[in-house]
């Protein structure tokens, strides 16, 4: 049976205000990664537009699926929150796919970097993503102790 949890209104906003951040960072970082993408790999045949287009459509998934997960986790709704997760990880990983797919024969030294930076971004994520289930976790069991004295509502 699972828990029903009750948040205060002033954490569902500071919820609502940190996804939206988060999807505007990610809309964000889709411009600046397309100009990033198109300059090391635009003499191998990708088209920036079509990458851009993909990296949207992904950005957006994932501006809606990592902050559910990263909640989930928070509230210990495991299953959930590995069901967006496995959304999010498609996201991230179908852009890429575009570079190996949308180009002619890339380099060995390109296909390497490529991947490194594939792989640290994934890593970093991951991290980040690790923190923020961690100090969500800490907050939620102090605002908890906090209402259990009665010195909040």
């Amino acid at each position: 049976m699972r828990k029903v949890l009750h948040h205060s209104k002033a954490t569902l906003k500071r919820r609502k205000r940190l996804s939206n951040t988060w999807a505007g960072v990610v809309v964000s970082w889709s411009f600046i990664r397309t100009l990033l993408v198109w300059a090391a790999v635009g003499d191998y045949g990708l088209n920036p537009w079509i990458y851009l287009a993909i990296d949207l459509a992904c950005a957006v998934v994932d501006a809606l699926t990592t902050p559910r997960m990263v909640l989930n986790f928070i509230d210990e709704r495991y299953r959930l929150a590995a069901s967006w997760g496995l959304i999010a990880l498609v996201a991230f990983i179908i852009p890429d796919l575009y570079i190996f797919l949308g180009t002619r024969k890339l380099p060995t030294k390109l296909i390497v970097l490529i991947c490194s930076v594939i792989g640290l971004t994934l890593i970093v994520g991951i991290i980040g993503i690790t923190r923020k289930v961690n100090k969500g976790r800490a907050e939620r069991k102090a605002a908890a102790l906090l209402t259990n004295l009665g010195l909040v509502e």
